[in-house]
């Protein structure tokens, strides 16, 4: 008689994570808000109509953020965690600096017009000590990009120049894009990536 097996991991159900699947309903909430705020501007944009687009009760919305303040706290986090990630990635031996910051300043186009996480420009609207840290977050990352255009200009790539500069140009650009971005527009998210990429390339290029 063959002696039948039972796979015991299939049997057993992974138990309920109220804790993960809180964390998850948070997180498309602020998503869902924080394209509210960059379609209609933080200050014109109330909690009842974030609700609304939630299809929430405004109750429930406050049973995951206390107030308007919070998500567009946690919106910028959640978009400099994600550009954070881009930038720890392994670089490529023998890249130059400008090809890799192509392919950075890709990802960070390709993030804020396909995964729904939104850079916003109303810093100003946080109080105290969050504008502190999202300010120092964002300098935070542009000190990590500012340091490939370093490598780029060692290397020949980048054209000389003040490489803080340069990278206020093309970040700049970014600031904006989800001010504008239609994801039902003429333009795809590919489209303005590679748009973008080029007109990076070059306004920092160094030409032979």
């Amino acid at each position: 008689m063959v002696e039948k097996r039972v796979n015991i991991k299939a049997d057993i159900k992974e138990p309920f994570d109220r804790e993960r699947q809180y964390a998850a309903k948070r997180r498309a909430v602020i998503l869902a808000a924080g394209s509210a705020f960059r379609r209609k501007g933080y200050h014109n944009t109330s909690m009842v109509e974030i609700a609304k687009t939630l299809g929430l009760t405004k109750a429930a919305l406050y049973y995951y953020v206390k107030n308007k303040e919070e998500i567009l706290f946690e919106s910028h986090i959640m978009a400099y965690d994600s550009m954070d990630d881009i930038l720890s990635r392994p670089v490529e031996a023998g890249v130059s600096g400008l090809t890799h910051l192509e392919l950075i300043y890709r990802e960070f186009v390709n993030l804020l017009t396909q995964s729904g996480v939104s850079l916003l420009t109303d810093v100003a609207s946080l109080s105290g000590e969050r504008q502190a840290q999202i300010l120092a977050r964002r300098e935070h990352i542009e000190k990590r990009v500012t340091h490939y255009v370093v490598i780029g200009q060692d290397d020949g790539s980048i054209k000389k120049g003040d490489p803080k500069l340069q990278v206020f140009f093309f970040m700049g650009a970014l600031n904006w894009l989800n001010a504008w971005y239609d994801s039902e527009g003429r333009l795809k998210g590919i489209d303005i990536a590679n748009h973008f990429v080029e007109q990076m390339k070059r306004g920092i290029e160094e030409r032979k």
